[in-house]
């Protein structure tokens, strides 16, 4: 090589190496600052999601969720446990046609991390639901756009109180109750026109409850109990707070236990409003999610 194509390479190299910090500066994308949406409780932290494309399916995102204390920028590092979970992420569509539930892992600079694919491109609502260590249960909410078009929220009459899902039926008491009101909701999963006896916990749970507010997109995740059933140590209290109860408190099922298919929801929604509620439950060894319309009035 001449000496002059020598010095040229050299010059593009140390343009190149110059030009790193730049280019990677360019590539990596700000934070996402979540919404506070426990509805209720108190935002004691502040939450962020970092949302990246896995190539090559762009429907599958790279999803990076941490929570940092009020004042502070430095990743909280512990949690605590709630239903056998560090995290719980919620992620429903804008129309509220989909639902998810899944749990990122936590990493040791305090960022939980999960590669996700989403049906289709559309606005999604990701919830990180969790509790920090000295911080309490918090909930943030992140709005993730992956192009599409969003349509108007699904919601089906309020009235139903029965849905079909797999081999399963589900009934609801009342899909009604008074906004700021405890209301107790029995639930009955039948299969084959019977009570369903393949029925087992999912984590720690005879089921798991979401409900979000059409209008606001503010949460609710609750648990459900059997039928009739009800223990000391949670007399007097309602199921938002029985669900979140420390380890040891409120008791963990076994995954390998029968559950009944006769269950009770201690259900407060704090505003007046149309709800998209969904049952998440165990039957045999697959999962299924059972949707309701709900209106507080």
């Amino acid at each position: 090589m001449s000496d002059v194509k020598e010095q040229r390479v050299r010059c593009w190299i140390f343009a190149f190496i110059l030009l790193l910090p730049v280019a990677s500066a360019a590539a990596m994308i700000a934070p996402v600052s979540g919404v506070f949406a426990l509805q209720s409780g108190t935002a004691h932290a502040k939450g962020y999601l970092n949302a990246t494309a896995a190539p090559p399916d762009p429907l599958v995102q790279h999803l990076d969720i941490w929570m940092t204390p009020q004042g502070s920028d430095k990743p909280i590092r512990r949690y605590g446990l709630d239903m056998t979970k560090l995290m719980h992420v919620i992620v429903v569509s804008d129309d509220l046609s989909q639902f998810m539930h899944i749990h990122p892992v936590l990493q040791a600079d305090g960022h939980f991390a999960i590669d996700q694919r989403f049906a289709r491109p559309t606005t999604y609502h990701v919830y990180a639901d969790a509790e920090p260590a000295g911080v309490g249960h918090q909930v943030f909410r992140f709005d993730l756009k992956l192009g599409g078009v969003s349509g108007p929220r699904h919601l089906g009459p309020s009235s139903a109180r029965y849905v079909p899902v797999g081999p399963y039926s589900v009934a609801c008491s009342t899909t009604a109750m008074k906004a700021g009101q405890e209301t107790v909701l029995a639930i009955h999963v039948r299969r084959g026109g019977k009570p369903a006896t393949d029925l087992h916990p999912y984590l720690g749970a005879l089921a798991h409850v979401v409900v979000i507010d059409a209008r606001d997109l503010s949460y609710v995740h609750v648990h459900p109990m059997p039928l009739g059933t009800a223990s000391n140590h949670t007399a007097g209290m309602d199921m938002a707070q029985m669900s979140h109860m420390p380890m040891g408190a409120m008791p963990v099922l076994s995954e390998t236990a029968t559950s009944s298919p006769d269950m009770q929801l201690h259900l407060t929604l704090r505003e007046r409003g149309i709800y998209k509620m969904w049952i998440q439950f165990r039957g045999g060894d697959a999962l299924y999610v059972a949707p309701f319309v709900v209106t507080a009035v």
